[in-house]
């Protein structure tokens, strides 16, 4: 969220909420060649261009249900590296996770109106935290 010193918040791009039963906040089905990926390499890549989504202007007309202006968006995101290895099983809360901790750069851009709005390139990202992996819960846990 935006502190108070960085102004109002003008922009709020997402795809709403998911209209099908699970009523899912911020997905949208993408192609499956939208990702590649080798987690256990600690590798991955997340591409999408032109992605049709809405702008709600902030996060309360988001939840509002209200209709937002057409946009899309585009982005790539590179994971690479490890920099160390996470397992997680819970049998309790049924939950076995596998995770790598590397290194993520990513670019973003954003088209709504006569506005585009642009990140600088992905060769000049860095990041703090990254992290790639697999995960099992639910059907996909197996239970004792």
């Amino acid at each position: 969220m935006f502190g108070s010193s960085s102004g109002p918040q003008l922009n709020d791009f997402n795809p709403g909420i998911n209209p099908y039963p699970a009523g899912l906040f911020w997905t949208i089905p993408l192609h499956p060649q939208s990702v590649v990926a080798n987690p256990g390499a600690g590798r991955a890549i997340y591409k999408a261009e032109d992605v049709q989504i809405e702008d709600y202007g902030d996060l309360n007309a988001a939840f509002s249900g209200a209709a937002g202006t057409p946009a899309t968006v585009s982005f790539e995101v590179r994971w690479s590296g490890v920099d160390k290895r996470v397992s997680l099983h819970d049998e309790d809360a049924g939950f076995a996770a596998e995770f790598v901790r590397g290194k993520a750069q990513m670019q973003w851009s954003a088209v709504v109106g006569d506005y585009r709005f642009t990140s600088d390139p992905l060769s000049t990202s860095s990041s703090d935290f990254a992290e790639i992996g697999t995960m099992r819960n639910g059907t996909f846990f197996p239970h004792r």
